[in-house]
């Protein structure tokens, strides 16, 4: 961004255009209208660009260059309707950036003016040699290119330009034909024999122009010719024109070389993005687990204590008729016979939950009737605790190989699922209809359902619609088991009265 930039054009409203235009460009931007309003401007600030007009009210504008110092420092760009080829190559010459002609299409204009600010302002200075042996034209090539933003290197001979592209980096090397020591043509051959420089733009000067030697020197690795004495604007732009033709097809070389890598590597990018992906899944699995297990191991010790209670009663009762000495053998193994059918309850239990967490390496055959009634049996009490009613609806019963006790989790989670809504949203009738058919199962509840800005977010990982105590894990580990581990598909739409999820398996023989 630059810093100053004074617009001297005595349009007014061209003069209000061109600054709204550069005021992303540029931290100030003053308006003169006159040259004796640019001129005390100039007295009072240094500028980075001016912008200027040649024909003005009081004077002409080429009137301005004079107290300007340095066009390398104070950059000119001339905007005007006057079009004079001679005045036009003598502004060039001596520095000017750019000499734009105002025509109908001003928009135009100013994008070519917006065009020259980011070149000059560009962070990269672009660099280039001239191999030449006249100190005139390479003080006349520096004068000319350096206020554009670039890095000029001389050589006045074939031996200093070639020790100087071995030790440096070029954009572009500006090539003498006629040289004291060696001809342009050997000087080219020694360039492009080497793999350093193969791509480098190279513009040969020569004072002939016959049509053999063009050809010979464009044919042996050279981009461009020009005669002397050039055209300055014609030199600028084709300058400019090879270096930004340079960059790009370093940028497409460099972006070649990531694809061949990207491209050479894919297999074993793809295994470590693979690898990557399982570990967060393991991980997630791990956390939905511990959080699985808190819960479940909340459910044991609800389920004991009732006959932890009746236990306690039983060896209460026990110890009483012991002490009161009317203890008798059919009491005795009545209370014995109670006692045992609690523990053998309690022992039950805990089977069933040790199933549960068993890690299932292989698929056996299964079906959603006997996975539906291991989960709702691990459940249970909490459900009957709640006053939840479950209808279940069977119509086929299809085995399939599935891994069972990973459907059983999901189950659970599914269920859980509707237990948090109906508590988060205070139903008064809870209640859970399940449907079993072949490979499919769907449970529904009456909980309101879910909301449809959030629906397609419910199986995001971390995402929970819970107030409180929510991991946002459950629902997603679910459809990973469904979809990943089972190859099946997990769904959820909206019924009437609330959520309905639905799994389809493949049959598997």
């Amino acid at each position: 961004m630059l810093n100053n930039i004074l617009i001297l054009e005595d349009s007014k409203t061209l003069n209000r255009i061109i600054k709204a235009k550069l005021k992303d460009l540029c931290q100030n931007i003053d308006q003169a209208y006159t040259l004796k309003e640019a001129t005390k401007f100039l007295e009072e600030k240094e500028y980075e660009l001016i912008i200027l007009d040649l024909h003005l009210p009081d004077g002409e504008g080429l009137d301005l260059l004079c107290d300007i110092k340095s066009l390398t420092e104070t950059k000119i760009i001339v905007l005007t309707s006057y079009q004079d080829d001679a005045l036009r190559e003598e502004l060039f010459k001596n520095g000017v950036l750019d000499y734009i002609i105002k025509d109908s299409n001003f928009i135009y204009s100013i994008s070519e003016i917006i065009k020259v600010i980011d070149h000059i302002t560009s962070e990269t200075k672009d660099k280039i040699l001239i191999i030449d042996d006249s100190k005139f034209i390479c003080k006349q090539v520096k004068t000319i290119l350096e206020p554009r933003n670039y890095i000029i290197e001389t050589a006045h001979s074939a031996e200093d330009g070639l020790n100087k592209l071995d030790n440096e980096n070029f954009n572009l090397i500006i090539l003498d034909m006629e040289l004291p020591d060696m001809h342009g043509s050997e000087v080219l051959k020694i360039i492009r024999n080497g793999d350093r420089y193969l791509t480098i733009p190279i513009i040969v000067l020569s004072g002939t122009a016959n049509s053999n030697i063009v050809r010979d020197f464009l044919k042996n690795g050279a981009n461009d010719y020009l005669k002397k004495p050039f055209i300055y604007e014609e030199f600028i732009l084709k300058v400019d024109l090879w270096i930004d033709y340079y960059k790009k097809e370093q940028e497409l070389i460099e972006t070649t070389k990531q694809l061949k890598f990207m491209n050479d590597n894919l297999n074993e990018l793809v295994k470590k993005e693979v690898e990557a992906n399982r570990k967060k899944d393991e991980l997630m699995s791990i956390q939905s687990r511990h959080s699985q297990m808190g819960e479940m191991i909340a459910m044991i010790a609800h389920q004991w204590r009732q006959p932890l209670n009746s236990l306690s009663a039983a060896v209460t009762l026990m110890d009483m008729k012991v002490n009161n000495n009317v203890l008798n053998p059919t009491m005795t193994k009545t209370i014995l016979s109670k006692m045992n059918k609690y523990i053998k309850y309690m022992s039950t239990t805990i089977d069933d939950f040790k199933d549960f967490f068993k890690p299932q390496k292989e698929m056996k055959s299964s079906n959603f009737k006997k996975i539906f009634y291991k989960a709702y049996k691990l459940i249970e009490s909490s459900l009957k605790n709640k006053n939840i009613k479950i209808d279940v609806y069977i119509n086929n019963i299809q085995n399939f190989k599935t891994y069972e006790n990973e459907l059983v989790q999901v189950i659970i989670n599914l269920l859980k699922n509707a237990m948090d809504a109906f508590d988060e949203n205070n139903v008064d009738d809870p209640k859970i209809e399940v449907k079993i058919e072949n490979n499919y199962i769907s449970i529904k509840d009456n909980a309101g359902g879910i909301p449809k800005n959030i629906i397609d977010k419910i199986f995001d990982p971390y995402f929970s619609t819970k107030s409180k105590n929510g991991t946002g894990l459950g629902l997603y580990m679910s459809k990973i088991i469904v979809e990943d581990h089972c190859k099946g598909k997990l769904t959820i739409e909206n019924s009437d009265y609330g959520a309905q999820f639905t799994i389809l398996l493949p049959i598997r023989e």
